[in-house]
């Protein structure tokens, strides 16, 4: 069929236009997800840990291998406080009733304490699981110092042990001060993300709001779930 010059040019830009929405269209549908907006911080690129080894409450020792397969939230702190380590421990028994069943199974909430000298793998069982049975303390024994460093230096856990004035640490008379976040470590036992309370209750302590946990939680997961479904190659670090 003949064409007009003006009808080429017509079919010209017709043809131009339905190319550029095809691209258009393929750019939209491969567009990132944009991260949800969360109490804390989703990391871009999970972070992995360096080797550590730590002793659990049930005595036992435990290493990166154990992070392994499940989601874990890493709460930290020292049994003998009186404030925010429980009511962190309280909100987190809360946050894990709460979440879906399927997500629930998979995750394991950890206690970390900055007080190993105090808090031995005896002193940790009895004090989890007043929370939560399903708890796992975690803290360092003799020689594992190293082990201890190097978990918190990955996480980023600050904390510090002031002597009272004129002692040392080996007369056992120091306070414990420390940060307040929740760390939560993907299946592949990298860092993914970092939740921070959300709230300060009337005596002026950090605290997290139960139902903001979960939802923040289940965001991530859901987030991280699509984004490996668009970019099966990336795993879990996105």
């Amino acid at each position: 069929m003949n064409m007009q010059p003006r009808q080429r040019m017509l079919l010209g830009f017709v043809l131009a236009n339905s190319a550029i929405a095809a691209v258009a269209a393929i750019l939209l549908l491969n567009r990132p997800t944009p991260p949800p907006q969360i109490e804390g911080v989703l990391l871009p690129e999970a972070r992995a840990l360096a080797p550590f080894v730590l002793t659990d409450h049930h005595g036992d020792a435990f290493s990166n291998s154990d992070l392994k397969g499940r989601w874990h939230l890493v709460s930290y702190g020292f049994t003998t406080c009186p404030d925010v380590c429980p009511a962190t421990l309280a909100e987190l028994a809360g946050f894990r009733s709460q979440l879906a069943p399927e997500l629930r199974r998979d995750l394991q909430v950890l206690f970390y304490s900055v007080d190993h000298r105090r808090d031995t793998p005896v002193q940790m069982a009895s004090y989890v699981a007043f929370f939560d049975p399903s708890f796992t303390g975690l803290t360092a024994t003799d020689g594992g110092e190293a082990g201890a460093a190097a978990f918190a230096s990955s996480l980023g856990i600050m904390s510090v042990l002031e002597p009272a004035e004129g002692t040392t640490l080996e007369d056992g008379d120091y306070e414990v001060g420390h940060g307040v976040s929740l760390l939560l470590l993907n299946p592949e036992g990298k860092l993914q993300a970092v939740l921070e309370p959300g709230r300060v209750d009337a005596q002026g302590f950090p605290g997290f709001d139960i139902p903001t946990l979960v939802r923040d939680y289940t965001a991530i997961r859901t987030h991280l779930s699509d984004t490996r479904k668009a970019n099966p190659a990336r795993g879990q670090d996105v």
